[in-house]
């Protein structure tokens, strides 16, 4: 990594957790959001509802959005490299969505303060289940296990890829979760569309999800793992139950059990069997867990940041 790239990255982590993401602001996800919305009508209509088509949906996506990034960074380079840093930088900010994250779950224990139908508005801001019905427990329950699932999603697999590829990676990331986010769902409409952009989102959370496990129980103990595996084993989601389960034991409370989706009664396996059921304080504690995980990943990015460029 060369100096120019080092310090747009710097610039970009540190614009995230100054400004999270303004509402006003144009952003890469959005984007995103918006070409997955048209690109999904145009490819069904030319080959249906199918793995095919879902193939090229993802792989057209990649093309304009992380083709057009490596372009116009090649462009820029080609004239100086410096030229290069804003676009690195906002690429970077824009990739990492950490202090956006901790704002919304904290909004959810401050809603409880006022009411139960505040705090169920709240939480439906990041939950894709039923929030009508759901009584104090289930509110907290909710929060901790979205905010605890998202802040891998949202900061430490991007760290992890910026690691690895630099802002083409930290992009590339952020682009297939939000593939998956928008059309990886195993219903009538995605199963098949959806399948490979639920795919590649699994495999590109595998290690960052683990590592993220890790950090939050606080333990390299191998034994954590072990007893992190067993929880995070009942979760349908390859990676989403090792940092739930992470949170749940670090809190010392239970997740999971009953929910309601599409208007069905759920019965979903619990995490930390045994332990009493979250509160807001507990929202609270989550958050504080959140924040010194992604400070402990941060420091150890910046420092393997800096040793790439220095070799």
């Amino acid at each position: 990594m060369d100096i120019v790239t080092f310090i747009a990255c710097i610039i970009g982590l540190a614009l995230d957790l100054v400004f999270g993401d303004p509402r006003k602001m144009p952003h890469l996800v959005k984007w995103a959001g918006n070409l997955i919305v048209r690109l999904e009508p145009l490819w069904v209509k030319q080959l249906g509802r199918t793995v095919f088509s879902g193939i090229v949906l993802w792989l057209s996506l990649i093309l304009i959005m992380l083709g057009g990034y490596l372009l116009l960074r090649g462009l820029l380079s080609s004239i100086h490299p410096w030229l290069t840093l804003p676009l690195d930088a906002i690429v970077v900010f824009q990739s990492v969505a950490f202090t956006d994250l901790t704002k919304h779950v904290a909004a959810i224990a401050d809603a409880l303060n006022v009411s139960i139908e505040r705090a169920r508005e709240r939480v439906s801001w990041i939950v894709g289940r039923d929030t009508s019905r759901m009584d104090e427990d289930a509110v907290c329950r909710a929060a901790i296990e979205s905010g605890s699932e998202n802040y891998n999603d949202g900061a430490i697999a991007p760290l992890f890829w910026l690691l690895v590829f630099g802002p083409a990676g930290a992009l590339f990331f952020r682009l297939c979760n939000t593939l998956d986010a928008m059309i990886g769902h195993r219903n009538a409409r995605f199963e098949k569309i959806g399948k490979l952009s639920a795919r590649m989102d699994d495999v590109l959370n595998f290690i960052p999800a683990r590592l993220c496990s890790l950090i939050t129980f606080g333990s390299w103990d191998i034994r954590a793992w072990w007893q992190l595996r067993s929880d995070a084993k009942k979760h349908p989601s390859w990676n989403a139950g090792w940092p739930e389960a992470a949170m749940a034991k670090r809190l010392n409370i239970v997740i999971g059990g009953e929910m309601y989706k599409d208007g069905k009664l759920l019965h979903t396996q619990t995490m930390n069997t045994g332990a009493p059921q979250p509160n807001a304080n507990d929202i609270r504690r989550c958050i504080g867990v959140m924040r010194q995980t992604y400070t402990y990943s941060l420091i150890l990015s910046v420092l393997v940041l800096m040793i790439q460029t220095v070799v």
